[in-house]
C-alpha cells in the first residue's frame, strides 16, 4: 500500500512528544513491512523540504506564517490544516494514495476531510493520541471558555466524525472522545506502535552504586517532577546516598527551583540533570537505575516512556486514573499511586528501594509484559492489518 502519515511532530526537527515517536515508529515499521510510506510534517523554516529518511519519503511544509502574522492558536490550526490539504492533493496526484492517517490533535485533517467527496475520496484513519478535551478537563488547559477550546474541539470532533475509521493509543484517550464527541467506542480498536525491544531490553551493566530513581520526560509541573523531588527529599533521610536522575529537556526556572529545594533540604547531591539523552543511549541509563518513576498528573496513554523503562527491567511507578494505567499491572510490574499523593508516592518508592527481591521480581515481570503485550513487531502487524482493512473497504 501507499500510506501517508500526517504529523506535525516527526523526529528529529519537530520531535516534541509521543505523537512524533509513534509516527516515526509507525512510518519505519510499515516501510519495513513492504509498504511505501510518506510522512507530511511541519518544517522549521518557511521552506518546503522533500527527502528520504531511509525508506520513508518525508515532506516538510511551512505553515501560513509567512503570508499572515498569526496571533492565535485557532488560526494557526485552521491555516495549517489548509496547508496539509494542499500537500495531500499534490502528493496524491503524483503517487495515488491508498490510505491517510491523521492524529486527532491539532485538527490537521480538518480541511482535507471537509473537502472530501465521492470523487476525490481517499480512505482515512484518525488516530487518537490525547484529545484537547482531555487536557482541558484534567489540566485546565486550554480554558473551556476560550475560543481555542471551542475551535479546537470542533475541529477534533469533525475529523473523528468524517474519518472512515478511528483507532486509539489507549482506552483512556478513546474514552474521552466517546464521552465528549459522541463516537462509538466499540468501533475504536486500541492500537499503538509498541516498544522496539531490539533497542529497549535489560542491558548487562552494573547498577549504579547509589540507589537510583530515574525519570525520563519533559521537566514540567504536570509531569509530577516537583512531587517526585519532594518524595526523594523525604526518602533521602533513610537513604543518604539516594540519587534522583531526571532526564529530558525542561523549563529552566523549574530546574533551578528544584535544585534550590534539595539544597535547602540539605541534599545538594540528590539531583542529577543530564539533560536530553539520545534515544539509542537511553536503555543504558535505564538499565543502570533501580526504579523508574513518572508521577504525571495525567497521561493519555499508553505512555511509551513507561513501557521503555519496563522493557529495560525496571519496576515502574505511575499515577492511577489515566492512560498510564494501560501500561502496567499494579503490584506486578510496578505501582499505581493516586495523582498528587505525596505520601503514597514516597511509601511505594521506599518499598521498592528497601526490597531488592521485590524490585528484581517486578523488573522481570515488567520486561516479560512488554515482550508479550507491547513489542513493536507484533503491534505493527496489528496496525498493518487494520490499515489494510480500512483501505480495502467497498
Amino acid at each position: 500500500m501507499k500510506i501517508a502519515l500526517v504529523s506535525q511532530e516527526y523526529p528529529p526537527e519537530t520531535a516534541h512528544g509521543g505523537i512524533g515517536t509513534q509516527t516515526y515508529m509507525r512510518a519505519h515499521g510499515l516501510a519495513d513491512l513492504g509498504h511505501k510510506v510518506f510522512v507530511i510534517s511541519h518544517s522549521t523554516d518557511n521552506k518546503r523540504h522533500v527527502y528520504l529518511d531511509k525508506a520513508v519519503h518525508v515532506t516538510r511544509i511551512p505553515g501560513f506564517d509567512s503570508r499572515l502574522t498569526i496571533y492565535s492558536e485557532p488560526v494557526r490550526w485552521l491555516t495549517y490544516s489548509a496547508e496539509i490539504a494542499v500537500a495531500i492533493k499534490d502528493l496524491h496526484s503524483k503517487s495515488t494514495l491508498d490510505l491517510i492517517v491523521f492524529p486527532e490533535w491539532g485538527g490537521e485533517g480538518y480541511i482535507h476531510l471537509l473537502n472530501q467527496t465521492q470523487w476525490n475520496h481517499i480512505p482515512t484513519v484518525v488516530h487518537i493520541h490525547g484529545p484537547m478535551v482531555m487536557f482541558a478537563h484534567t489540566m485546565g488547559w486550554p480554558d473551556i471558555d476560550s475560543e481555542f477550546y471551542r475551535v479546537g474541539t470542533a475541529m477534533e470532533s469533525t475529523c473523528l466524525r468524517l474519518a472512515d475509521a478511528i483507532s486509539s493509543s489507549s482506552q483512556c484517550s478513546a474514552g474521552w472522545c466517546v464521552r465528549h464527541y459522541g463516537i462509538d467506542g466499540s468501533k475504536v480498536p486500541v492500537l499503538h506502535t509498541g516498544i522496539d525491544t531490539g533497542l529497549f531490553y535489560p542491558r548487562e551493566v552494573a547498577k549504579s552504586n547509589r540507589p537510583t530513581i530515574i525519570f525520563v520526560g519533559s521537566i514540567r509541573h504536570n509531569k509530577g517532577v516537583d512531587l517526585l523531588v519532594e518524595a526523594a527529599c523525604r526518602l533521602a533521610k533513610d537513604y543518604p546516598d539516594l540519587q534522583l536522575r531526571i532526564l529530558g529537556r525542561g523549563e529552566t526556572p523549574l530546574i533551578k527551583e528544584l535544585k534550590n529545594k534539595t539544597a535547602k533540604a540539605g541534599y545538594p547531591d540528590l539531583l542529577d540533570f543530564p539533560g536530553f539523552i539520545e534515544r539509542k543511549e537511553l536503555p543504558l541509563h535505564l538499565s543502570r537505575a533501580h526504579v523508574f518513576a513518572g508521577p504525571s498528573t495525567y497521561e493519555g496513554g499508553p505512555g511509551n516512556v513507561y513501557l521503555e523503562a519496563m522493557a529495560c527491567g525496571l519496576p515502574v511507578l505511575a499515577c492511577s486514573g489515566s492512560g498510564a494505567s494501560d501500561s502496567l499491572v499494579d503490584g506486578k510490574t510496578g505501582f499505581l499511586v493516586p495523582p498528587g499523593d505525596l505520601n503514597s508516592l514516597t511509601n511505594q518508592l521506599g518499598a521498592l528501594l528497601s526490597d531488592s527481591t521485590k524490585r528484581e521480581t517486578m523488573g522481570i515481570n515488567a520486561s516479560q509484559y512488554v515482550l508479550s503485550e507491547a513489542n513493536s513487531k507484533d503491534c505493527l502487524k496489528r496496525l498493518e492489518s487494520f490499515y489494510v482493512s480500512v483501505a480495502t473497504r467497498n
